[in-house]
Order: structure tokens, then C-alpha cells, then sequence
């Protein structure tokens, strides 16, 4: 199936919304801006790696001088970062740019040459500019401009080999309410790297053959989007509002094409043709992500270890105090809804994991002798360890609640399912803010989901962190928890 008829099979009725995308997608998917940025690191290695190579072909062969090689190392990198940032302020580390590199190949050449400029200037004023020799710098200036150019052919057939494969292929859904849609399509089918996933209608109305937003947001749960574009004419402010907070329960990034509007922008950016003003941004993205993945690998790993003897007598104490397995398992959703088995301790006589679940309370009858000290330890929760590291869960993050619960409270509370765009954690900024323990009323549970809200739109690595480091003092002992 081609691009085009990807955008208009959307509009048939019958269309089953696990058929939006054709191709199967790679298990395995790398976010372009990670690639730029690679990219973009490389250039700067390659502008030293010329310095340095320049001071070997004049300094040492031509001069037949032993000079140290730090100062060149240290120019060539001043350099390189001083090329970089000319280079971005004219558009140059953008996808199209460098897809389109002979074109812009021009640019390139004026943005080495105000590079070099800058290195002049900072070398006069530094007074500095008599240590180097100016048959090295025309040396240098000859070959950054080579590898640069090279470098650019390079990393455009690197990109379209990764567009071309899957792994940085940007499936894009379109949301509008006339045939604006279909035009955008067409225009973003064109560009390489991204595929319109489908186009959606804004509101249902009668006669409406186009999928609805119902359709989207299950594509969506199936990891089959990455990015929403809305596209409405003459739509009012408190419309488009609504829309996007519809579309705000999926981990995808949200922007708007449209001509007036007064929402809070967040950022603006190029889509292959189109400028776009983007409202809601994927939360943990990119590099935040890498970061987060491998501080819940390191240290769940390290937790496991520490803990085992630990988890392992208590293992034992449960199945000597009642009967029954040591280990208690509950559906629960993770991340982007996706229902996975979250371990625990059992604490109780029963293995509650139906469509009603009871809540524990004060004094409950079903808690076990041992499971009353795990709950108000939260020692009960260790085996979720096992969670992170199969990559189900997060040492951080908002905590998982069982289905009934999770169906029950998406009824009652506004933006309760957009606690599931980043991944359920053993512990969380309403935790160590006193949020622990049953939550009997929707107040109690509202203002859980306000402490989980605030901790995916505010994150940080060092966020992150610090939640690590109060939790054994506020989170695992709480007067709220039984």
C-alpha cells in the first residue's frame, strides 16, 4: 500500500484501525532528533580531527617542527562547536537540510567561512593568534570543508537508509474537519522519513466516512503513532482545547497547523514542508529517555542484587505464615495502556484481580500476620524490581493502580489516563508527597493524579534522583499505608 492510499483509507468506514499502517514497523525505533544530534557530534569530532590532521601535514611534515598537538586539539574543538552553532542558526542540522545537502551546500561553505572568522577574532582578542601558523589554519580551513561536505552525503544516504528501513520513520496521523486534510497528506508523502498513518475526522457529523478520533487514539495504543497534527479551519480556541486534551492520554507529540489561535506554544518546527506549532510535546523523549532507561537498568540491577537475601527470607516467611504462593501477581496498565503482570509480595489470603477489586483498609481481616509489616514497609514491593528490568516499569514514576480501579477512575477524573504516557514506577512524586495508601474517595484519588501530572510535565534526570534518595525516608514507611 502506498503512501497516498494510506491517507485516504482512513476515510472508508469499515477500515479496522490495526490496518492503519501497512508495513510492519522494526522492533527497534531511534527518534530522528537523536540522530541529529549524533550527527551533529560527529561534525564537531571531524572539525578537530582536521585540525589535528592539518597540524601533522604542515607543522610535522612540511615544517619538520615538534610541536605538542594539545593547542591544535583545543582550537580544532573551539572550532568545531563554533561551526556547529552557525551551522544550526541557518536551519543546517534539520532533517531536509541535510537530505538536501547539495542544494544547501552553499550555506555550509558561508557558515565555515563566519566560522573561521569568529576564531579569528577570538584569537586576536585572546591574543593568542601568533602561536598558530597561518599555513596551518588554510591547511585546516581546506580540510574542515572537505569532511564537512563529505560528512553531509554521508549522513543523507544514513538517513534515508533509516527512513527507508523503519528505524527513525516518523507515522504521522492528521486530524481535520474538511478536506484540508487530505491536502496536507499528499504534502507530507512526499518527504522522506514520514508516513501518514491516516486521516481523522475532528467531529463525527452525519454521513462522516472518515475514521473518527476513537480510531486514532486506538491506533495510538498500539504504538502504531508518533505524531498528531491538527489541522482545523476557523475552529474555536475552546474546540481545539478540547481536542487536544483527547488526544493528551497518548505518548505522542501534538501540533497545531492552523492560521489564528491563542494557546500556549510550547515550540515551532518543520515537518517536511509544513510549519507547525507544536502544543504538546512526548513527554521523556529522545535523550531523557536513554538517560531514564539506563539509570532504571543500573540501579534495578544493583536493588536486585542488594535485596535478594532479603526478598528471599521473605519468600520464605510468607509461605511458613499462610498458604499459598509467595509471589502475587495483578493485571495493571503500564505504559501507553498496555496491560502487563505486576509482581508483589502476597500480603493477603486472597488474589483479588478481577472487575471489583476491594481495596485494603484498617484492620482488614484478608492481610496476612507477615503481609500487614510488608504493606507498611512496602517491602511487599520489591519483586518489582523484576518489572524494571524486563522494561515493564520505572524505578520512578506514577504507580500502577489495578484495572477496576484504572476503569473506574478514568470515569470519574479528568486527565486520569494521561498518567499512562511515560511508565508506571515502584515509587513516585506523590509518594514521597504523602499520596500512598487506599484511596477511598475520588478527592484522595485526584489529587494523586495532580502530584502524577506534575512529575511527567516537570521531569528531569535529577528529578528522578532525588525521589530515589528521600523515598526509603518518606516512601516506603507511611502512616497511610496498611
Amino acid at each position: 500500500m502506498s503512501r497516498r492510499s494510506l491517507a485516504t483509507a482512513a476515510q472508508a468506514a469499515a477500515v479496522d484501525p490495526a490496518s492503519l499502517v501497512a508495513r510492519r514497523s522494526p522492533a527497534l525505533r531511534i527518534p530522528h532528533r537523536m540522530v541529529l544530534d549524533i550527527v551533529a557530534l560527529v561534525e564537531i569530532g571531524l572539525i578537530a580531527a582536521s585540525a589535528a590532521l592539518a597540524k601533522y601535514i604542515y607543522i610535522t611534515f612540511f615544517l619538520g617542527s615538534e610541536q605538542d598537538l594539545q593547542p591544535y586539539l583545543v582550537a580544532g574543538l573551539v572550532g568545531g562547536v563554533v561551526m556547529h552553532y552557525m551551522m544550526r542558526t541557518r536551519g543546517l542540522h534539520e532533517t531536509m537540510a541535510i537530505l538536501d545537502w547539495r542544494r544547501r551546500s552553499g550555506e555550509l561553505l558561508v557558515s565555515v567561512g563566519l566560522a573561521f572568522l569568529v576564531l579569528f577574532a577570538l584569537a586576536y582578542l585572546l591574543k593568542i593568534s601568533a602561536d598558530y601558523s597561518r599555513g596551518w589554519l588554510l591547511i585546516w580551513l581546506i580540510l574542515a570543508t572537505f569532511v564537512l561536505l563529505l560528512s553531509r552525503a554521508l549522513s543523507a544516504g544514513l538517513l534515508t537508509w533509516l527512513a527507508a528501513t523503519g528505524y527513525t520513520t516518523r507515522r504521522i496521523a492528521i486530524v481535520a474537519d474538511d478536506h484540508s486534510g487530505e491536502q496536507i497528506a499528499d504534502r507530507l508523502s512526499e518527504t522522506p522519513g514520514l508516513t501518514v498513518v491516516g486521516v481523522f475526522a475532528a467531529r463525527d457529523a452525519q454521513g462522516q466516512q472518515q475514521a473518527s478520533l476513537t480510531d486514532l487514539i486506538s491506533a495510538g495504543q498500539r504504538n502504531r503513532i508518533d505524531e498528531v497534527v491538527i489541522a482545523l479551519s476557523d475552529a474555536p480556541q475552546r474546540r481545539t482545547e478540547r481536542l487536544v486534551d483527547e488526544l493528551s492520554v497518548l505518548p505522542v507529540d501534538i501540533w497545531l497547523c492552523a492560521a489564528e489561535f491563542n494557546m500556549p506554544i510550547i515550540g515551532t518546527s518543520r515537518l517536511g514542508p509544513l510549519s507547525l506549532l507544536q502544543v504538546k510535546p512526548k513527554p521523556i523523549r529522545d535523550w531523557g529517555y536513554v538517560l531514564k532507561l539506563t539509570l532504571d537498568y543500573v540501579l534495578g540491577a544493583i536493588a536486585l542484587i542488594v535485596f535478594a537475601p532479603l526478598m528471599l527470607l521473605v519468600a520464605c516467611l510468607i509461605k511458613l505464615d499462610s498458604p499459598g504462593p509467595a509471589l502475587f501477581r495483578q493485571r495493571r496498565h503500564g505504559y501507553n495502556h498496555r496491560v502487563i503482570d505486576v509482581y508483589k509480595f502476597r500480603t493477603m489470603m486472597v488474589a483479588e484481580d478481577g472487575t471489583n477489586i476491594q481495596q485494603a483498609r484498617k484492620n482488614d481481616p484478608r492481610v496476612t500476620r507477615i503481609g500487614g509489616f510488608l504493606r507498611r514497609t512496602s517491602i511487599d514491593e520489591l519483586p518489582q524490581l523484576f518489572n524494571v528490568l524486563k522494561g515493564e516499569m520505572s524505578l520512578v514514576g506514577p504507580r500502577p493502580h489495578a484495572l477496576a480501579h484504572n476503569d473506574f477512575y478514568n470515569e470519574q477524573l479528568e486527565r486520569y489516563a494521561n498518567r499512562h504516557c511515560v511508565k508506571p514506577g515502584m515509587t513516585g512524586w506523590a509518594q514521597i508527597n504523602g499520596m500512598r495508601g487506599p484511596t477511598e474517595n475520588p478527592d484522595k484519588m485526584r489529587k494523586r493524579v495532580q502530584l502524577d501530572l506534575y512529575y511527567i510535565e516537570n521531569w528531569s534526570i535529577w528529578l528522578d534522583l532525588r525521589i530515589i534518595a528521600v523515598t526509603p525516608f518518606v516512601g516506603f514507611m507511611n502512616r497511610n499505608a496498611f
